[in-house]
């Protein structure tokens, strides 16, 4: 896309390489919708023919694809993604986003959302500030107001990244200034990218964060190792009881839940560190994301749950597995501990 773009909107900001967008209401994603709505069209090599340089024919590559602005019909220039990238397309992106933050807990109808598109559509950064969310931060005049911040490329120069809590600056390294995050996470654009999940963690951060900060701060700082939540999930959820199990024979946990458990709670660690705020994360996203592929040590893709389950009745049952966790004697133990 030209960086002389005329467009008919008279809010968006045009800046160089950049356009900006700021307004008040999060299901307008009007510049996404013109500028980023990026989808893959297939690429063809021009061959030629041998021992005849002038004359060529078009070669399709199936496992490549070119990048297009649906709204413009202007092919990106950047180089073609793989078939195994995951293209997140920015429109579908913030319009899944902001149907999530209605259905949700935080307040929505008092915000300042910031959009911003980079290098002709290839790059997106939306901020959303919450006008009636606002945290101390340091002596009790300095307050803050709460936000989450969605960064998203489709050329593989960023990766997905979401933050949410309040802070006045940050930047892509995980660092935030003048304030604190309630929740991070970064992710390649890999079959294993989930920006579902990595949404609604976010707003559940916030939302936890500011409704029971004390509880959310407290396993922010409350070490938990790998092997201690597995020790829990063996005492828990993850405990078979049959009667082989009860009589001391056979395997005693389910170990493809724990597997996955495991592997979750080692991509929140990413983030979040070896805490028991990593483990509480690991825990929501298994009751909330009710079946879900993921790639383990060895490799293969498996799934977390059934096809044939229904989604609301297996997160009903989840949440109360979740609930019967942070109520445990080996949970409280570790909140224990670590007063």
């Amino acid at each position: 896309m030209p960086l002389d773009i005329i467009t008919n909107d008279d809010r968006v900001e045009i800046m160089g390489d950049r356009m900006q967008l700021i307004h008040q209401d999060i299901n307008d994603i009007s510049i996404y919708e013109k500028f980023g709505a990026i989808r893959r069209v297939p690429v063809e090599a021009i061959k030629p023919y041998e021992n005849e340089p002038t004359i060529s024919e078009p070669v399709p590559m199936p496992n490549y694809s070119a990048l297009m602005n649906e709204a413009t019909g202007d092919i990106l220039d950047t180089r073609p993604v793989a078939k195994s990238y995951n293209l997140v397309p920015h429109d579908g992106l913030f319009q899944q986003h902001a149907g999530m933050l209605d259905a949700g807990e935080l307040p929505t109808n008092n915000v300042e959302v910031h959009d911003r598109l980079y290098d002709g559509g290839l790059r997106a950064h939306r901020t959303i500030y919450f006008n009636d969310l606002e945290k101390q931060i340091g002596d009790s005049t300095d307050l803050v107001r709460c936000r989450v911040d969605v960064f998203n490329s489709v050329d593989m120069s960023w990766a997905f990244q979401v933050f949410s809590g309040a802070y006045r600056d940050l930047c892509r390294n995980t660092l935030v200034f003048g304030g604190q995050k309630s929740y991070q996470q970064k992710a390649k654009h890999t079959r294993n990218l989930s920006p579902t999940a990595m949404l609604t963690k976010a707003s559940n951060g916030l939302e936890m964060w500011t409704s029971q900060g004390q509880q959310m701060q407290n396993w922010a700082g409350a070490k938990m190792t790998l092997e201690q939540f597995g020790q829990i999930l063996g005492e828990t959820i993850c405990k078979k009881n049959t009667l082989a199990s009860n009589a001391g024979q056979g395997s005693q946990v389910n170990e493809k839940l724990m597997n996955y458990l495991l592997h979750r709670f080692r991509e929140e660690q990413k983030e979040l560190g070896s805490t028991m705020w990593a483990g509480y994360n690991a825990l929501t996203h298994w009751a909330t994301h009710t079946n879900e592929q993921w790639e383990g040590d060895d490799g293969k893709v498996r799934q977390s749950g059934t096809k044939t389950g229904k989604t609301h009745m297996v997160q009903r049952k989840r949440n109360d597995d979740v609930r019967a966790i942070l109520n445990s004697n080996s949970w409280n133990y570790l909140e224990q501990v670590a007063a």
